[in-house]
């Protein structure tokens, strides 16, 4: 199971390695103020300088002001493909573009359910003339709300974008696909079993799949999207802190840290209610909640991941099997989710390695979880097997205890259409001498001894009980059951030859069988028990060694070796 889940990590790791298209050449120049601009017109005050030369250009939005760049392409556009701008890793930014020919002000975000269909909302993109000369600016404000991470600016061919493009579409629903599927297994589960864990375990994973979808884009290009446009990032923001608060919900009780490490587990236990605090504070404008919540959060994160870490592995340490496969699934996550963060507290551009790692660790940790809950349930029913078992078996002979033998005469009595039935009720013959004399071990020696002798003789259909003490009955249907008698002096033949090896001595034995069997004088189960049980009775009375069958008339005395009478 192990192997087959690092092969679904493998699998999931190297998958979103996508490759962008290489961005043309572009100049970039920083603007002290805001260009001349006619609205419908070129350029009225062109722009000085040559600028920066980059490939990949990457610009910050500063909060409480607006800064301008011009960008140009170092060359003019000589490609058969249309050139595209796009903008990628806006989420919270105001960003104002200026294109020619026209220099219409723009102002998109990936959260508008209007953008260009042709493409994903992995980006913001505007298509561009084919004529693009290096000497027509394109100008961007940037400005308040800012963002701390940094906001990538490119521009590339039609051609090459689609194909980066289709690729980041599909490994975003793949790893959307994964969780999902593994939220509608669970769901199953929960439906049938009723079991709050997963239930945690399904809004953890549904917010944190919602997360990643508004993250990537995705969530906006659904039917329907509109209506979240004018939530924003917050929708995203809010899915991220539920999935965190819940995430822990489901650490508490799938590892159970509260019983293997108590103290962790009660500071992490506190840990789940400010995430959940922040999520409905996230929705309230006058607490400015813009900008404080973000650092707040990955602090946050960062305490919760490794108390979660340290709890799980001391967990994991005392033999917690649960705790192993959250470590198996987590640590990576954990891992990208520490790297994400410190990327967000420093402003670092996102690497694609950490874009799409991301998002391949919370599908790998859910299929991994999902194993972990399957295993987790086949546990709990193994344990309700056992208990079962106990609560239905002898521990010493290891056959059905009284209640059980009980139970299951009377449901053969009551099932229809009537079926032959009989019972033995069966005593071992001066049991109580052989305990005084040769001790409780030989005792329970003797006992497993005539066990097997009795199970030699049943068929598949009969059942053999303890009924107390040295006490046994046994339940004849069918077959067994017209024959009875047959097979209650077999028991008495093989009962007899039985020499049971304790120490020097070995223990001779012998067994009293009292039968009964159903007929229309008997009306129920117990009576039946009862007139084996007296049967027996009168068996001891004759000599033991013996089987007595009760009639309604009379009892039928067998001695040992010979047969009915």
């Amino acid at each position: 199971m192990v192997s087959g889940s690092l092969r679904w990590g493998l699998l999931l790791w190297c998958l979103p390695l996508v490759a962008w298209a290489e961005d043309a050449a572009l100049r970039v120049t920083a603007l002290p103020s805001a260009p001349a601009l006619s609205a419908g017109h070129a350029v009225a005050q062109p722009v000085g300088g040559q600028g920066d030369r980059v490939s990949r250009l990457w610009l910050h939005a500063p909060h409480g002001r607006t800064v301008w760049y011009a960008l140009r392409l170092a060359d003019d556009w000589h490609q058969a493909s249309q050139p595209l701008l796009a903008i990628r890793g806006n989420t919270r930014a105001r960003v104002t573009v200026y294109l020619p020919p026209d220099y219409r002000p723009r102002s998109e975000t990936v959260f508008d359910a209007t953008l260009d269909p042709s493409f994903s909302h992995h980006a913001v993109v505007y298509r561009l003339p084919y004529d693009l000369r290096a000497d027509q600016p394109i100008y961007l404000a940037l400005g308040s709300p800012g963002q701390t991470q940094p906001i990538r600016v490119g521009i590339t061919d039609t051609a090459s974008y689609r194909v980066g493009d289709l690729r980041h579409v599909r490994a975003s629903i793949f790893f959307a696909s994964v969780q999902w599927s593994m939220v509608l297994v669970i769901l199953c589960f929960w439906v049938v079993l009723r079991d709050r864990m997963f239930l945690y375990f399904i809004v953890y994973v549904g917010a944190q799949v919602v997360y990643d979808m508004a993250v990537s884009g995705e969530l906006y290009a659904l039917p329907g999207a509109g209506l979240l446009t004018p939530l924003g990032y917050h929708t995203g923001q809010c899915m991220a802190l539920v999935a965190a608060g819940f995430s822990i919900w489901f650490i508490l009780e799938f590892a159970d840290l509260r019983r293997y490490t108590p103290r962790l587990a009660a500071w992490l236990g506190v840990l789940r209610w400010p995430f959940l605090a922040l999520a409905a504070i996230i929705w309230l404008p006058f607490l400015r909640p813009d900008a404080w919540l973000p650092n707040t959060v990955n602090a946050l994160l960062m305490l919760s991941t490794l108390v979660a870490l340290v709890s799980s592995w001391l967990a994991w340490r005392r033999g917690n099997r649960q705790a192993g496969f959250f470590l198996l699934s987590w640590v990576p996550l954990l891992a990208l989710t520490m790297a994400r963060v410190v990327q967000l507290f420093a402003g670092l551009p996102l690497p694609t390695w950490l874009e799409y790692g991301f998002p391949g660790s919370m599908a790998y940790a859910a299929v991994i979880i999902t194993v972990g809950l399957a295993d987790r349930t086949l546990q709990a029913r193994h344990e309700r097997d056992q208990a079962t078992r106990m609560a239905q078996f002898d521990p010493l002979t290891g056959v059905l205890n009284r209640r059980a033998i009980v139970d299951r005469l009377r449901n053969a009595w009551q099932a229809t259409p009537p079926a032959p039935l009989a019972v033995l009720f069966l005593d071992i013959d001066h049991f109580k001498q052989i305990n005084d004399s040769r001790g409780h071990s030989a005792g329970d020696a003797c006992l497993a001894a005539v066990v097997e002798a009795i199970r030699a003789e049943l068929g598949a259909s009969d059942r053999l009980g303890r009924y107390g003490g040295e006490e046994f009955l046994v339940m004849l249907r069918g077959d067994s059951a017209r024959t009875a008698l047959r097979v209650a002096e077999r028991i008495i033949a093989r009962a007899a030859a039985l020499r049971v090896p304790i120490g020097e001595r070995p223990v001779a034995l012998t067994v009293s069988i009292g039968v009964a069997s159903r007929e229309a004088a008997i009306d129920s189960a117990d009576v039946l028990v009862e007139c084996a049980d007296a049967a027996q009775y009168r068996a001891k009375a004759e000599g033991r060694n013996r089987v007595v069958v009760w009639r309604r008339e009379a009892f039928v005395l067998t001695p040992a070796g010979t047969g009915a009478h």
